[in-house]
């Protein structure tokens, strides 16, 4: 009985070692993502994106299709501002396998390039990941504003 106790702990021990690992990980890769935003750099985010036609960005600019079209949005951003600083709050990882999706709110500081005008939103975000090749690679966003909580809001 002691023995199995033991192997227990040692294969529990080493799965947490392993979730934990993989939680690092994928947090290193928002981290990524968040520095391709603040660069609007599609090169930096060609590193992780996948490349397939398959992936989608949802914003509330519009949808963009593919790598194309995620490549798009970040020319937009380039061409739209001069300064961006997205900071993400507590995100939350969840790992099915060959997919992962994180959950989080974020502050989006900007300078519009056209006139020096400072603007902030803030918003929630779903990504899903998925393992390629054992890489990581995101083949989905959808971010949108803030929960509405007032009387008749938010249907």
């Amino acid at each position: 009985m002691k023995k199995f106790i033991v192997v227990l702990l040692i294969f529990t021990s080493k799965s947490l070692f392993a979730q934990n690992s993989n939680q690092s990980n994928l947090n290193n890769l928002l981290d990524e993502y968040v520095a391709s935003i603040d660069a609007a750099d599609s090169l930096m985010g060609k590193k992780f994106w996948s490349l397939g036609n398959e992936v989608s960005f949802l914003h509330p600019k519009g949808n963009n299709y593919g790598w194309d079209g995620v490549r798009q949005f970040y020319q937009m951003f380039d061409a739209t501002f001069s300064k961006r600083k997205l900071v993400y709050q507590n995100p939350k990882w969840t790992n099915y396998g060959q997919v992962a999706w994180v959950e989080f709110n974020w502050v989006f500081d900007a300078t519009f390039k056209k006139d020096g005008q400072k603007m902030q939103s803030k918003g929630r975000e779903t990504q899903i990941w998925n393992s390629e090749n054992g890489k990581w690679k995101l083949v989905h966003v959808h971010y949108s504003g803030m929960p509405l909580n007032g009387e008749r809001q938010g249907f």
